[in-house]
């Protein structure tokens, strides 16, 4: 029986590396240039444009604007207008 944790590497190959379970569970992509590295915080993470991003580093964040508001959207029997 073999003790060796099964592992994914961006290709696709089985070879040493993060484990195959971790590659499901988004990170912070937000490269933090003083540090050198990426934030890869897992806590809160939501999908954007620039890709997945934690609170502290949302687009609105590091503006320094507050995030938006959800709202009830566009209602569904008002058409946009042309003009």
């Amino acid at each position: 029986m073999s003790t060796q944790q099964n592992t994914v590497t961006a290709g696709g190959s089985d070879t040493p590396g993060r484990p195959a379970r971790d590659m499901q569970l988004p990170e912070c992509g937000h490269w933090s240039g003083a540090e050198r590295r990426h934030c890869r915080a897992v806590d809160s993470i939501r999908l954007y444009v620039i890709g997945h991003r934690c609170p502290l580093h949302t687009p609105a964040a590091l503006q320094g604007k507050p995030e938006p508001q959800p709202g009830p959207g566009w209602p569904v029997f008002r058409q946009e207008q042309c003009s």
